[in-house]
């Protein structure tokens, strides 16, 4: 009798567990598709309709439709613009691990958007974006230590954060670079090096490596 007791309790258990199972993947489609039909319609010119099935999927944790309506709030499509707003959902989806959220947090500290300018905060978000592979995190921070503004300047550390940036496809960041090597700026002077990372970012779109490339082919480096 214990026996089949037992064989019962085992087969409701594994019955909970299939059912929580099926629940968890079922919820998991449903907000993907919220954010996938969020994203359809601000493609195709409805950022309200958008804004509002943002809201939805990011309220089911869904951290890609937090940033994206922060995004919205701060371009003003489909909402009123409102840089706190953009604020309060980018710290959601940051938290959730959203690099971009995190970069673009940096931002609103660094600049002052409806926030006071705190460039330690700012440092902490471009460094968090940047560990997430956020190439505009990792350009950002490495500016502040090009600049002194809030790091001691630092060339070893911006070389490191530029390259870091420039590999995951961040065109200014491969300029910057090139331009650094061209001009002997925090590094040993090398044309070679400079026309590759001038290379790279005409690569990636950025006229001025183009340029650049160019000049320095025809003085034949």
């Amino acid at each position: 009798v214990k026996a089949v007791y037992k064989a019962r309790w085992g087969l409701l258990g594994a019955y909970k567990k299939f059912i929580l199972m099926f629940s968890i993947l079922w919820s998991i489609n449903l907000y993907a598709e919220l954010f996938d039909d969020a994203h359809n319609e601000e493609k195709y010119g409805d950022a309200k309709k958008a804004a509002e099935l943002y809201l939805e999927s990011c309220n089911s944790e869904n951290s890609n439709a937090c940033y994206h309506l922060g995004m919205l709030y701060v371009e003003g499509k489909g909402v009123r613009q409102n840089n706190k707003k953009a604020g309060e959902f980018f710290v959601k989806a940051c938290a959730d691990g959203n690099p971009h959220a995190c970069f673009n947090l940096g931002l609103i500290y660094e600049d002052g958007r409806a926030v006071s300018k705190d460039k330690k905060k700012a440092a902490k978000f471009y460094e968090t974006a940047c560990d997430g592979n956020s190439s505009d995190g990792c350009f950002s921070l490495g500016q502040m230590y090009a600049r002194g503004s809030f790091f001691e300047q630092d060339y070893k550390k911006v070389v490191e954060l530029y390259g870091k940036s420039c590999n995951l496809e961040n065109r200014e960041s491969c300029y910057s670079l090139g331009l650094m090597y061209l001009e002997a700026e925090g590094v040993r002077q090398n044309k070679i090096t400079a026309k590759e990372f001038f290379g790279k970012a005409c690569d990636y779109g950025d006229n001025k490596g183009c340029k650049k490339f160019r000049l320095l082919n025809d003085a034949g480096i």
